[in-house]
């Protein structure tokens, strides 16, 4: 198993700038496949963050650092850290992306989905994920082992 994750370890972050270049690529030259790379996009973000949250805890408990338990809590926390900061993201961007949209009406909120709200959707849900990924550490370190 570690034989396999090294290479991604390794090669995700540039995996992740490709395929967020495929995307820009993808939305300017076939909006058609920006449903399908944005999941695939997803998927490989939320797996690779799942695979070395889990491994990350894994090494700890192999070299006698962290008991069943502490590694069973401790893992848990962290992936409910990440769906936490996700899902706040996810949220607020979407709540950013709908009233840009409405306020400026239906043809503008297309036009401004496409180019400057998109990119205000995300900085929202980047900032708010940023923030509570801050608070959601400092809330849990007393708890880890």
């Amino acid at each position: 198993m570690n034989k396999m994750l090294k290479p991604l370890q390794k090669h995700a972050p540039a995996i992740s700038l490709l395929l967020l270049i495929a995307l820009i690529i993808a939305l300017l030259f076939a909006p058609n496949a920006v449903q399908i790379l944005s999941t695939v996009i997803i998927i490989f973000g939320i797996g690779t963050a799942v695979v070395f949250t889990v491994k990350g805890n894994q090494e700890k408990r192999e070299s006698d650092k962290l008991t069943r338990n502490e590694f069973l809590k401790n893992t848990f926390l962290d992936l409910l850290g990440i769906a936490l900061v996700m899902g706040l993201a996810i949220f607020f961007g979407r709540v950013a992306g709908s009233y840009a949209g409405q306020s400026w009406g239906i043809f503008a909120g297309i036009i401004a989905g496409i180019t400057s709200t998109w990119l205000s959707a995300r900085a929202v849900g980047f900032g708010v994920g940023f923030f509570a990924q801050k608070i959601f550490i400092k809330i849990t370190e007393p708890l880890k082992a």
